[in-house]
Formats: C-alpha cells, sequence, structure tokens
C-alpha cells in the first residue's frame, strides 16, 4: 500500500468556507509539498476542485506530478451520472487507479432503495475506463449497507474507500465499521482522532489528531486490510480543529502532514 496525502489534510490551507485563508494553497504547491513531506502520492479531492481547472492548467498539473514521481488518485462528490462522468475524464487524464467519490451531492440524496441500481451503473461506466470507483462511508448510511451493496453488484469496479471516522456521524465506531468493510476496501482514508469528555464532564468530543498519535489502532487496521489485498493506498486526512487564526491553524495542519508521514512509516 502507498501512502498519499488528501488535499483534505490541508482543509484550512486551501481554504474553509467562512474562514478565508489570505493564500490559498495551490495545487502545484500541494503536491511540491507532499514530496517534500516523504509522501509517494496524493488523492485531490472535492476541497480543491479539478473541475474549475482548464485542460491544459490539468496537464501542467500531471506533469508536474510525474516530475516529483507521485501517484495521483481524483476524488469527487455527488454519485450523479453527469458528475461521476466529469470526474471519470479527469482520473483517465490523471492515471488515477481509483475515483474516490461520495455519494451525496448538493441536492442529491438518493435512497436506499435506489443505490444498488445507481452503483452498478457507476461501476460498469468506470469498468468502460479502467479506473475503479471506490465510494466512501460517510454519515448517512451504515457499514451494513455497504457491504449488502457491494455483495449485489459484485464489480471489480467498485469497491469501498475506507474512511476512519466518518461512520461516527450514523452511530458506529470504527472496530465494527472497519471489520465489516475491509473486504472491500480499495483505499483508505487513514484520519486519526482522539476522543474526551467535555469540561463540564456531561458528553464526549471527537476531534483529529496527528496521525498515529490518537486512538486508532493504525497497525492493526493496516494488517487487517493487507489480509485482504485489496487496498491500493493510504490516504492521510485531518480533523484539524481551529486555533486563534486561520494562519495559525494553517501552520498546524502542515505540522501534522510532517509528523504523520513519520509515524505512519513505521507500520509500513
Amino acid at each position: 500500500m502507498r501512502i498519499g496525502l488528501s488535499t483534505y489534510a490541508l482543509n484550512w490551507a486551501f481554504g474553509v468556507p467562512g474562514y478565508p485563508v489570505k493564500e490559498p494553497l495551490t495545487l502545484s504547491a500541494f503536491l511540491e509539498l507532499a514530496k517534500k513531506w516523504g509522501y509517494e502520492g496524493v488523492q485531490i479531492a472535492d476541497n480543491a476542485p479539478l473541475l474549475d481547472l482548464s485542460q491544459s492548467e490539468r496537464r501542467e498539473l500531471w506533469k508536474l506530478a510525474n516530475e516529483l514521481n507521485l501517484f495521483v488518485e481524483i476524488g469527487g462528490r455527488g454519485l450523479e451520472p453527469d458528475n461521476l462522468e466529469r470526474h471519470l475524464e479527469i482520473a483517465v487524464e490523471a492515471e488515477s487507479p481509483v475515483l474516490r467519490f461520495v455519494i451525496d451531492g448538493p441536492d442529491f440524496e438518493p435512497s436506499v432503495e435506489e443505490l444498488p441500481r445507481i452503483l452498478e451503473q457507476a461501476a460498469a461506466r468506470c469498468a468502460e475506463r479502467g479506473v475503479i470507483l471506490a465510494i466512501e462511508n460517510h454519515d448517512r448510511f451504515r457499514a451494513g449497507q455497504f457491504a449488502s451493496w457491494f455483495d449485489q453488484v459484485r464489480s471489480l469496479y467498485l469497491g469501498l474507500c475506507l474512511d476512519s471516522v466518518n461512520s461516527y456521524g450514523c452511530g458506529e465506531g470504527f472496530r465494527e465499521t472497519i471489520d465489516a468493510l475491509a473486504p472491500y476496501t480499495v483505499n483508505f482514508h487513514l484520519k486519526d482522532f482522539r476522543v474526551r469528555r467535555q469540561p463540564y464532564m456531561l458528553g464526549f468530543l471527537i476531534e483529529g489528531t496527528v496521525a498515529g498519535e490518537g486512538i486508532l489502532p493504525v497497525g492493526r487496521i493496516l494488517d487487517q486490510l493487507s489480509e485482504y489485498g485489496k487496498c491500493q493506498s493510504i490516504i492521510v486526512e485531518h480533523w484539524t480543529a481551529p486555533e486563534a487564526s486561520v494562519e495559525a491553524t494553517v501552520s498546524k495542519e502542515m505540522q501534522w502532514c510532517q509528523f504523520g508521514i513519520q509515524n505512519i512509516k513505521r507500520f509500513i
């Protein structure tokens, strides 16, 4: 499994809505930082939308990635046919082996009953282009539902982008999520975290931390994924809590990127 850096590891640097950064990070600078810090590749997701770039701008980006010897993976959100097709074309351009997608998007939240058909059609389109569709587990659906859909569709071009923390949004912890979905996983979002009590002792707060320094049993998870032999990449993401200023938060997440890669390498 190769180690990559997601644009979602540098949320604040690219710009979080409502919290403008003076000099937003460019994708070319992102690639150069990933190389400098020791990552083998990158995943460019929907918080740094490639659809906003011209084809010539994207070609320059792929040229830079090739010069830096970085693999590139593409990510999108909103699994509608036209949106999938646009992202699939970019994935082919970038020679991305997987196309990570969150099912839901703006004004698009298909029902549980619709999803087997939607996933089957999407997987068939990806099969034509030789790209594996990696569906990310997100808040609205439970692990068992994802597993059921993959079992129904049974395509070599449909798998899971396993996020280690997202399923807390639907009341499922990382152990049950990973145990249920490891057999389908082609792409792993390593997002470490910690849980602490609120100061008034009523309730807990889940917050991100440096990869390898939280409560996520990284070594055990990587061993578990290795058993199935399908997971192609470990992609680092962050839930970075804000500091007093956006600039201080950007500095923190950049430090997390540098510390995290060193921690992960101990498990590989």
